[in-house]
């Protein structure tokens, strides 16, 4: 009986217990507009709220290149680093993912050239 009482516990914690969330089982269909992506209006807050935060991504951060403006981010575009540590390693930012909707602008905005708009 002590034994039932254990297994029943821990199959119910194994059940019960964190899986993958995604935008999509939590919330349903997200609104995710890419028809027209720009810099500054969806880009940079990207950029602002994720990799440039104190020691990363700023003038003196620890992190290679500075991101607080176009110019310095289209500097990683151009090389090839944003694209590849954002959008294939996906290991930037570090700690919280991007959603998958500031995936596809971003997917949307180095496909369409990186523009300064």
């Amino acid at each position: 009986m002590k034994y039932s009482i254990i297994i029943y516990l821990v199959i119910a914690m194994v059940l019960t217990s964190c899986y993958k969330d995604n935008e999509m089982s939590l919330y349903g269909e997200v609104d995710c507009d890419t028809t027209t992506v720009s810099f500054s209006n969806d880009i940079f807050p990207i950029i602002d709220m994720n990799c440039t935060v104190t020691g990363c991504h700023t003038a003196g951060g620890s992190a290679p290149g500075t991101f607080e403006n176009y110019a310095q981010v289209k500097d990683k575009v151009d090389d090839g680093k944003f694209r590849n540590r954002v959008l294939i390693s996906q290991d930037m930012p570090p700690g919280v993912p991007l959603t998958d909707c500031q995936i596809l602008h971003i997917t949307k905005w180095l496909n369409d050239g990186a523009p300064n708009n």
